[in-house]
């Protein structure tokens, strides 16, 4: 061996040993994970048992990896160049496809010119197959939806406060009183809930449930400590609605008529601050097309003309492909720059209402584009967009799908009529890792979720290829993002029994569709959601003959203008 190649091995293994060495016997490992925002795992602890089964060594694996040296800047350095090259990333298993104003987004991804044309004249020299079970049926109009109307009636006042009866538990009082010598019962009464965080115009229902031992119902009565900042009323469905009105904290209490059970609910009502609050800041903008304004970080969108070009061509081969009783229809989500009305900041970034004008003028007369831009706009004022997270809240993915019901003659349901709640009040999300700047570890967020009102199943095929099914498309433990539909998945499928079953959609998205796909439960019967960044699947193949009512392509408006969406959506139909 030459002499040359004894030093390089020598180099070699005082390198790898010398790290190893190391890492194995580092004293001061870290405990947490700025950049994944997840605590990591620990020490494993010794016993026969896990020695037997081999978990023992597969933690102690895992120990070592997690607190690796350098473990920080080699999984911050690998995200940035998988972001450069505009794929997806995972942070603490939330999946995002955010695109840098710094990288090429005008890239052709595999020459879609030409793909297009030759994927449209394929289609016009044979007749598409059609939809056996979609001929049997009319489009979709707003007769289809078996929606129902809610009437609700305001609590009587009382001198002191507001009080109504629980509807269901509440039996008419008779003139006879009860004699003197009968002993007074004892009740066991509980709230639903202890303490309620409402923003200024949401709303919550809190349920009572009170037994005295005997399976009788026990009349009760509610009120509300200072109507001013909430308000009460019976809700038809059972329970109360509480629904904040201004910023303060009041107390709701819970009675049994005897007066002898007592339980009450602390209800804080807050204002939601947005960045738009600092107009006199000045607003930092950085390489990577973000910029901190006030207490936020913000993205500030992108257009291209050619992409987004070759997206609404897309679209048009989808309902080309899918036959005349499919709809075809563009959700694009604004990014969080669409709040800001500071002239100096507007400057500087995207219009992002041009560039949807554009957008929809690319697009076929049989392509429905939602306008999402005035809704959102309409409402900037709200807490529409994380401040330490680049995607949008769930009210904020309210307003599009207002936006989207109306558009194909659909009612939205009214956002204080879903049972609201907020699930983490320190929410910190993904922009420190994106800025790594120390200003965004002090920004912090609400995740409020609006939860849909009818039954329903949804089935989630994960990465790994395993199923499974919840009761709720919103997944209230995870605390984050990730609580909307679970997070970035290959394929989910929802069910709604109470909605007719032969009206059915196929939601094509990116992440910013997570929030968005909740709300579609108020009107259809099946929701199919296709991820194309983690699965092969053929949708067209697997849904040809499903009988789809609607397709929608929901993406932020970033992703609709990166050619990377266009040629996924492409290759998810067999066009290579």
């Amino acid at each position: 061996m030459k002499k040359i190649d004894i030093i390089t091995l020598l180099l070699v293994v005082l390198l790898f040993g010398g790290v190893a060495c190391a890492n194995l016997f580092q004293t001061d490992r870290p405990t947490e994970s700025i950049e994944e925002k997840r605590t990591l795992q620990t020490l494993p602890e010794f016993s026969w048992e896990n020695l037997a089964d081999g978990t023992y060594f597969s933690e102690w694996a895992l120990y070592v990896s997690d607190t690796f040296i350098g473990r920080e800047t080699l999984v911050s350095l690998a995200k940035k160049m998988d972001t450069f090259m505009g794929t997806s990333f995972s942070i603490n298993g939330e999946d995002t496809f955010v695109l840098l104003q710094s990288g090429n987004k005008t890239e052709d991804t595999g020459d879609l010119d030409n793909r297009l044309e030759d994927a449209f004249a394929q289609l016009e020299s044979k007749q598409p197959e059609t939809n056996p079970a979609a001929e049997e049926t009319e489009p979709a109009t707003a007769e289809t939806e078996a929606e129902e109307t809610i009437e609700t009636t305001e609590a009587p006042e009382t001198t002191e406060s507001e009080t109504t009866e629980d509807p269901e538990t509440t039996e008419p009082e008779t003139e006879t009183e009860p004699a003197e010598t009968e002993p007074v019962p004892e009740y066991d009464l509980k709230l639903s809930r202890e303490t309620l965080q409402l923003t200024i115009g949401s709303g919550a229902v809190v349920y009572a449930t009170v037994s005295d031992g005997t399976g009788e119902s026990v009349p009760i009565t509610w009120s509300i400590s200072d109507k001013s900042i909430a308000t009460i009323a019976k809700n038809p469905k059972g329970g109360l609605d509480v629904k904040g009105v201004a910023e303060g904290t009041c107390t709701l209490t819970c009675r049994t008529k005897e007066g002898n059970a007592v339980a009450v609910c602390t209800v804080t009502v807050k204002t939601v601050s947005t960045g738009n609050a600092n107009e006199d800041a000045a607003a930092d903008f950085m390489d990577n097309g973000l910029f901190i304004f006030g207490d936020a970080v913000y993205t500030g969108g992108f257009y291209s003309d050619k992409n987004a070009k070759y997206y609404a061509q897309t679209a048009a081969y989808y309902k080309t492909l899918f036959g005349e009783n499919t709809r075809m229809n563009i959700v694009v989500a604004p990014v969080s720059a669409v709040t800001i009305d500071n002239p100096e900041v507007k400057k500087k970034i995207t219009d992002q209402q041009s560039a949807l004008d554009k957008m929809a003028a690319h697009c076929d007369a049989s392509v429905n584009f939602v306008d999402t831009y005035d809704s959102i706009y309409g409402h900037r004022d709200e807490y529409l967009y994380f401040k330490s997270d680049h995607h949008w809240t769930g009210r904020g993915a309210y307003y599009a799908y207002a936006a989207y019901a109306e558009s194909i003659g659909l009612t939205p349901t009214p956002l204080d009529q879903f049972d609201y709640s907020v699930i983490n009040d320190d929410y910190h999300g993904s922009m420190y890792s994106f800025t790594k700047d120390d200003r965004v570890l002090a920004f912090r967020d609400s995740v409020e979720v609006f939860m849909p009102r009818k039954e329903m199943t949804m089935t989630i095929t994960t990465k790994n290829g395993t199923t499974a099914t919840y009761d709720s498309c919103i997944l209230e433990y995870n605390k984050n993002y990730l609580a909307f539909i679970g997070g970035d998945n290959p394929y989910t499928v929802i069910n709604v029994p109470e909605n007719p079953q032969d009206f059915n959609v196929l939601v094509l998205k990116d992440s910013f569709g997570n929030a968005f796909i909740p709300y579609l439960c108020e009107h259809y019967g099946n929701i199919i959601v296709v991820d194309t960044r983690y699965t092969d699947l053929n949708v067209y193949e697997h849904l040809k003959d499903y009988g789809l009512s609607d397709i929608i392509f929901m993406n932020n408006i970033e992703a609709a203008n990166n050619s990377a969406w266009a040629n996924m959506y492409l290759k998810a139909v067999g066009v290579e």
